[in-house]
């Protein structure tokens, strides 16, 4: 019996062993920055963010997941047009201490209300906790769902997107309608997509990308490709247009802090750059995080000081050179 007994314990001993370190593993303290300590955003370079949340019928007072986070940088000098996806699922610090997912932060950060949470309250606290872990100083935002951002993309008249024999298969199987897409789905290669089709796509998870991503990754390369793509599509826009367009974004929103003179201001830069080539970087770059399992969460720890160092090459540095036409 106490040779058994001593067998169970060599073995239980043994497994423990090969447990992944990972999953024994505590996150590392991250150094995040004050409001004082970000950098100042360069003269000419305007932040704008764009946040979807996980719903098709989201209210403000009752905020859930924020799976969607994209940032539209413009250099009005540098004539330059850069996306910056952010994943889902990485891990960051709360501000009054401990470590979540940042998609959680608007719904933990929305205080109680009478007649529900201050969603408003949650989202200006995404927007900080950005800052000061990516040392930033976004300052306007916007605020869609799924329906908005369907609607958003109908009145842009769709787009063309690049798709895997993969893709159309699960985009078959979930049974959005043959004139979704035009051509109907058949298989790989390019379709006109509409609005909800785009959505559908945008949400592919399991399916690896044309660039063989899955997960978060493949999500937020497709959520970029369809805003160049979108882009490509209005270089020839009039200002009649895309009024038009500004408007339909406006009806389409579901919390701003942009005043209609800050709309306005990013039109005219819109217009003023319409048919420059759209740059985009994700965060975090290749090779800067792990899994970090969290609470029964599937989380990415992040190596932040490594990635503000490339957001911010990303910003200042450009491969695209435009000329002067008045030279």
């Amino acid at each position: 019996m106490i040779k058994r007994f001593l067998a169970i314990l060599l073995l239980s001993a043994m497994a423990l062993t090969l447990i992944p370190h990972a999953l024994a593993d505590e996150p590392r303290p991250v150094n995040v920055l004050t409001p004082e300590e970000t950098r100042p955003t360069p003269t000419g370079i305007h932040h704008y963010m764009l946040i979807c949340m996980d719903s098709w019928a989201a209210k403000l007072n009752n905020p859930g997941h924020t799976d969607g986070l994209i940032l539209v940088t413009v250099d009005e000098y540098a004539k330059r047009v850069m996306l910056t996806s952010f994943i889902r699922d990485m891990l960051i610090a709360h501000p009054e201490g401990g470590f979540g997912r940042i998609n959680n932060i608007v719904s933990m950060y929305s205080p109680v209300l009478k007649n529900g949470r201050d969603g408003a309250a949650g989202i200006q606290m995404l927007i900080d906790v950005i800052n000061s872990h990516f040392d930033l100083r976004i300052e306007k935002f916007i605020v869609v769902d799924f329906k908005m951002v369907e609607n958003i993309i109908n009145a842009v008249g769709g787009v063309d997107i690049t798709i895997t024999n993969k893709e159309a298969n699960y985009l078959r199987s979930y049974a959005i309608s043959r004139s979704s897409t035009s051509p109907a789905l058949s298989g790989a290669g390019t379709y006109h997509f509409s609005g909800h089709a785009v959505v559908i796509y945008m949400r592919i998870r399991k399916v690896a990308n044309i660039e063989g991503e899955t997960q978060d990754v493949g999500r937020t390369r497709r959520a970029r490709t369809v805003l160049t793509n979108i882009a490509d599509s209005l270089k020839d826009i009039t200002y009649e247009d895309a009024t038009k367009l500004l408007s339909a974004v406006v009806e389409n929103t579901l919390y701003t802090n942009m005043s209609t003179d800050d709309m306005m201001a990013a039109l005219d830069l819109a217009m003023q750059l319409r048919g420059t080539p759209v740059e985009q970087i994700r965060m975090p770059i290749d090779g800067t995080y792990h899994p970090m399992p969290l609470a029964g969460m599937a989380t990415q720890e992040v190596d932040f000081i490594t990635n503000r160092y490339a957001l911010w090459d990303f910003f200042l540095n450009s491969f695209i050179v435009v000329e002067d036409e008045g030279e």
